[in-house]
């Protein structure tokens, strides 16, 4: 199958640009990063079927805080892990050219595989990323003892 994808590399170096030039992302500051793919319906000539059932786009979408500062558009019928590493690559390489660095990476369990994992954790310092829901792992996770409450960014 052939897939549309759009790497968008002009807008995502303009928005960083945009986000260093007016002191949103300040260099050598770490920040924590949240990614997401986020479907959106619409009836324009070119958008494909989803898995959703309906027609759109499958953009995956960088967050640090309240501000979009990256995105790359794939069409809604195409799987969230396809390309996902390669997309982290150029994430994570745009906002190491302006030494910016990730503290935090967050991110669903669309993420949750070999090859992206890898990625990921060459260019943060943590990363969060949620495992695929099964009542097997539920169960074990909530049999283990000894839990410890941590906080962050002042939320339990």
């Amino acid at each position: 199958k052939i897939y549309d994808f759009n790497t968008a590399d002009k807008l995502n170096t303009l928005l960083i640009n945009a986000l260093v030039s007016t002191g949103e992302l300040k260099e050598i500051e770490e920040y924590d990063v949240d990614f997401d793919h986020q479907f959106l319906e619409t009836e324009k000539y070119d958008a494909k079927p989803t898995y959703k059932k309906f027609l759109g786009y499958r953009p995956g979408v960088y967050v640090i805080g309240d501000k979009i500062v990256y995105i790359e558009n794939s069409d809604g019928n195409t799987n969230v892990r396809f390309h996902q590493a390669d997309t982290h690559k150029r994430f994570f390489a745009l906002l190491e050219s302006q030494n910016i660095r990730v503290n935090r990476f967050r991110a669903d369990c669309g993420s949750c595989s070999k090859e992206i994992v890898s990625e990921i954790e060459k260019h943060c310092k943590h990363f969060y990323i949620r495992a695929n829901r099964c009542s097997s792992l539920y169960n074990d996770i909530f049999a283990l003892r000894g839990w410890k409450t941590e906080e962050i960014n002042g939320i339990q």
